[in-house]
């Protein structure tokens, strides 16, 4: 199973989004950020599953309304 490297101190480190194919590598992709970034959280974790969903948008016309004049 594929591991990932989460660096909690920065959300949008791309980082986040790498997988790794053994755990010594996210360790040694981990120590790197400690090193570089003395103050960041940095995790790493095996991935057990991967979700992914598919939304579907749709828009139609919708009858314009004429206001009765007669009354």
């Amino acid at each position: 199973m594929p591991f990932i490297v989460i660096n909690s101190s920065n959300a949008f480190d791309p980082i986040n989004l790498l997988e790794f194919a053994t755990a010594a590598e996210a360790d040694a992709q981990a120590r790197e950020i400690v090193t570089a970034q003395p103050l960041a959280v940095v995790r790493t974790a095996q991935l057990i599953n991967t979700y992914s969903a598919k939304v579907t948008v749709t828009a139609k016309s919708v009858p314009e309304i004429v206001a009765d004049t007669a009354s």
